[in-house]
């Protein structure tokens, strides 16, 4: 059975969004409008709002309550393409039994998205949904690759093999490597009116490299890159999950 879902302008959803009290939309979205005048944008909105409520129901509404008032939130940021400037945007959150998904279209430029596509489904499911809008991209071939970061101490690398005798340059040259897709995903605890770091916020980085495949990437006293799979990232979002509610 397929997941309810709607699609909005930028515009539109902005307006929906503002009507539950909240200015700032759920990063990573943004939207820009487009006018010249005042009066060009107000009738924009007028226009925008007018079709929100041609569609507006109590699953919409209920819907747009949950992105507000969350119990988990996943935040999904990235670049893919040929010229790596496609943006991909995705805001996810479970509350209760449920689980809603914002998924924004790229824009003509990255300062801005396109259209908002609001999905919702079971708690259960919206991992999988959000990791299924991720490039497609095998697991890298290298197992796990890590060093000790040793950039604050004196006199060392700033990469240094934590279980290798070979020189940092060649972990170094691991992550210099040619990327079709890159990017960030936090998962948090509650609802957020900005999107300044939490303490007990998960992050880590998806690194996917051309002729080889994707990697989870975690900082921290040692950087680490593990081959990991559509259902090794599912994973390693769901472990996250229980830690920050």
């Amino acid at each position: 059975m397929n997941a309810p879902q709607w699609r909005f302008t930028g515009l539109e959803f902005q307006i929906l969004w503002e009507a539950t009290g909240r200015d700032r939309l759920p990063y990573p979205l943004k939207f820009c409008p487009v006018a010249e005048t005042m009066t060009e944008l107000t009738v924009q909105r007028t226009n925008a709002a007018q079709r929100i409520q041609q569609i507006l129901d109590e699953s919409v509404t209920a819907a747009a309550a949950m992105l507000a008032e969350p119990t988990v939130r996943i935040e999904v940021s990235g670049f893919h393409g040929p010229q790596m400037n496609t943006v991909i945007r995705l805001h996810g959150v479970i509350a209760g039994e449920w689980g809603v998904l914002l998924a924004q279209l790229p824009g003509e430029s990255a300062d801005s998205g396109s259209d908002v596509v609001l999905s919702v489904q079971r708690a259960s499911v919206l991992v999988p949904a959000m990791v299924a809008h991720l490039p497609q991209c095998p697991a890298g071939k290298v197992r796990v690759a890590s060093a000790r970061n040793v950039k604050h101490v004196s006199g060392e690398s700033i990469l240094s093999r934590a279980d290798d005798p070979r020189p940092a340059e060649e972990l170094g040259r691991f992550f210099r490597r040619p990327r079709t897709s890159i990017g960030e995903i936090t998962i948090s605890s509650g609802s957020a009116v900005d999107s300044r770091p939490h303490r007990g916020d998960v992050v880590f980085q998806w690194n996917d490299f051309a002729d080889d495949g994707r990697y989870i990437v975690r900082g921290g006293e040692t950087l680490s890159a593990v081959a990991a799979s559509d259902l090794d990232v599912e994973t390693a979002i769901s472990t996250a999950i229980p830690t920050t509610r």
